[in-house]
């Protein structure tokens, strides 16, 4: 297969935009971002403070550093913290200004998206219930905008002392809007005069996909669309695709009645996003399963396609207050159903602060922007044409170069898209075109399903390498001596070249590079071993488990695992535990079950000495079924849609809740032929079946080490 890529490099340009209103250390241009005037790339992950025990806010910002995210982003939901007017909410999981103080404490600046409308799959999408009563809302109606100044004014006394510039650095405002930006502008002038201060206002790209000089202009994109109608697989959308097209075609399409745009390349203007997503909320009609290809495939394809902000929603998952509901659902005139309490999103980092595997492979991708090539955002994305827009198009390869005017650079290949069986492609031959020079790529078979990129035109110890077929991953020093850490591409013999000779390279096993000024050490790993590693501090770590480090500390949080030299074997608790079917209880929120079918109940009876036992406690279930709750007396702790077939639920959040009622009561209710309970699944659900099995309980172990 020949590909040809035509490169024409774009001049980098200061742009006329008026994103910020204050000086900060931050800057931008047509391309990309700055930091202190050296080119950076934004990599944020959307946490929701409000979604999680304010207990554990740090140890799972920290986790998500671990993970190679440099900014959070977080909704301030209007309804949690002024339901009624006048009468603010901060305390407790609403403290903005202690979550606000964290994230200034371990030097992790913030994103807020202060709506007034948000969304983010809760009631009302934000609005208090008197606004979302109002005549004309999310509009320049007089009476509407002096309920957003209150607001507004409301939170601004909370987080004035964060609106420095280094804290907060960005504010988003409304979300998805279908409107003139005129509202927006306008929101904006109330948030000004009120006080807000940053180095960047923002604004979702979509629905109208046309930039504002005033907002960022934010991008997104899902591995699927669990809001959509319809109980069948989704067809391929190209979702997955390596392209120079920025906007969604289908993200939103739940709220949004506006005709479907076409994806654009918007060549003026820095390629950000602010909700790449590398999982998915399921709703009650649709429960697509995540993979490990489909959480990295999204923001694999985005940052090949040249983004230069990599914003993700949901980095890290959570739950909504159990108190009341205030998820989206039908009931309250939103076009979807979702768990009371759940919204792990299958995300990269569970709502219990779990790193998945997926997780582990943005890490890898996250590390290598900030430590192999800081000067990444400076190289330009450039495409071979394609055959044809049809997803379903196998006749191609999808992929990229990033590269230089040196002509150095990055090769990208992506050929995998959720839902469609794609081919090997073999003797894959790329040139590259740029300025009257052609550069000609090895010969390579690309696997499918497979996603990986690999260098041309590097420098190592002052020789340039003509390529590396292997994924970079980090760069660190050692006394004097540089080691360049890689992941073998799949299906691809690991080897570089240098001056036309081809050396090969073993996996797992370090070669000494010889170059014009010194040596350095090129390490290539195998996947399983790559996804172990870790960069903190600049050394490099391996663990089995979820990491995150505090000064000069590391930790590794597991059930069995290790870091470094140090492991330990699983801690089985299953003896503190028993479940057993129960008779009927009544119990509140039956409805949201969503299932005509028959309750079934079950009785967990837990034997508090096991909180003495382990700090934390991972209780895992077999579930063949709908949807299931569980409570502690009449009190609902936690709710799931069946998505996989294995319920989890960790114990530590519970813990003096479990200590004075030691016993959980789980209703459950089968799936049926037709109407509600009938739903779109990936997992066998045959109808009328309910079973409940405790697989395992284990105890949560946490390893340190010094470093």
């Amino acid at each position: 297969m020949q590909i040809e890529i035509k490169a024409n490099f774009k001049p980098v340009e200061s742009g006329n935009f008026h994103y910020g209103n204050m000086e900060s250390r931050y800057g931008v241009n047509t391309i990309y971002f700055t930091k202190d005037g050296k080119p950076f790339v934004p990599i944020a992950g959307e946490f929701h403070f409000s979604r999680y025990p304010h207990a554990f806010w740090r140890k799972e910002l920290l986790k998500m550093r671990d993970c190679g995210i440099n900014v959070v982003s977080t909704y301030v939901f209007w309804n949690f913290h002024e339901e009624e007017k006048g009468k603010f909410q901060f305390e407790g999981d609403n403290n903005i200004a202690g979550f606000l103080a964290l994230c200034r404490e371990i030097s992790m600046p913030c994103i807020l998206r202060i709506g007034p409308w948000c969304h983010g799959e809760v009631l009302r999408g934000g609005f208090p219930k008197r606004i979302n009563k109002m005549p004309r809302k999310r509009s320049n109606n007089e009476a509407y905008l002096r309920e957003v100044e209150g607001y507004f004014r409301g939170l601004y006394n909370e987080v004035k002392p964060y609106l420095d510039g280094k804290t907060v650095i960005g504010i988003q405002l409304e979300n998805e809007y279908t409107g003139s930006t005129e509202h927006i502008r306008t929101l904006r002038r109330i948030a000004e005069k009120v006080g807000f201060k940053t180095p960047f206002f923002t604004m979702t790209l979509w629905p109208s996909n046309r930039p504002d000089d005033e907002f960022l202009p934010m991008a997104g994109g899902y591995p699927d669309a669990p809001w959509a109608r319809g109980k069948k697989q989704l067809a391929p959308d190209n979702r997955f695709a390596i392209t120079p097209g920025r906007s969604e075609t289908d993200i939103g399409e739940d709220l949004l009645k506006t005709k479907k745009a076409k994806r654009g390349a918007f060549g003026n203007v820095p390629y950000a996003s602010c909700e790449t997503g590398p999982g998915n909320q399921v709703s009650q009609h649709r429960r697509p399963w995540i993979s490990e290809k489909d959480g990295y495939g999204v923001g694999f394809a985005k940052f090949a396609s040249g983004v230069n902000w990599l914003g993700y929603y949901m980095f890290h998952g959570g739950r909504n207050p159990s108190d009341r509901p205030m998820q989206e659902t039908r009931k309250t005139g939103y076009p979807n159903n979702y768990p009371i309490v759940d919204y792990d999103f299958q995300a990269p980092l569970s709502r219990y602060g779990e790193c998945r595997a997926h997780g582990d492979r943005l890490r890898l991708m996250h590390t290598f922007i900030q430590s192999f090539d800081p000067q990444i955002a400076e190289k330009q994305p450039f495409f071979p044409k394609w055959n044809s827009d049809d997803p379903r198009d196998i006749s191609f390869l999808k992929c990229s170069v990033r590269m230089d005017e040196q002509m150095s650079g990055y090769f990208f290949a992506g050929n995998y898209e959720r839902g469609l069986a794609r081919p090997d492609y073999e003797q894959v031959c790329v040139t590259v075109q740029s300025g009257g020079k052609t550069l000609c790529l090895p010969e390579i078979t690309v696997k499918a399903d497979a996603m990986f990129f690999y260098p041309f035109n590097l420098t190592v110890a002052g020789t340039k390498l003509d390529y590396v077929l292997a994924q970079p991953i980090a760069k660190t020093e050692n006394d004097g001596k540089q080691t360049l850490f890689f992941v073998e591409c799949p299906g691809i013999s690991p080897r570089f070249s240098a001056d036309g000779r081809v050396t090969e390279l073993s996996v797992d096993a370090p070669y000494v590079f010889k170059g014009k000024d010194g040596e350095a050490e090129i390490l290539v790993l195998s996947e399983a071993r790559a996804k172990q590693f870790h960069l903190i501090n600049g050394k490099p770590v391996f663990a089995v488990g979820t990491v995150y480090s505090d000064k000069t500390t590391v930790y590794c949080e597991t059930t069995q695992g290790f870091l470094g030299e140090q492991a330990v074997s699983e801690q089985k608790l299953d003896d503190y535990f028993t479940l057993s079917p129960c008779a009927r209880r009544s119990l509140p929120f039956n409805s949201y079950l969503y299932s005509a079918g028959k309750r079934y109940f079950y009785r967990l009876q837990i034997n508090s000495k096991v909180f003495s036992q382990a700090g934390d406690v991972q209780l895992e279930f077999d579930f063949t079924g709908l949807n299931l709750q569980v409570f502690c007396g009449e009190q609902l702790l936690n709710d799931y849609f069946n998505t996989d077939g294995i319920f989890v639920m960790r114990l530590g959040e519970y813990k003096d809740v479990l200590t004075k009622n030691p016993e959980l009561v789980i209703r459950a209710v089968p799936a049926t032929r037709f109407g509600v309970g009938h739903v779109y699944s990936e997992i066998p659900m045959p109808p009328g079946k309910v079973e409940l099995r405790l697989r395992r309980a284990a105890g949560v172990q946490t390893i340190c080490a010094e470093i």
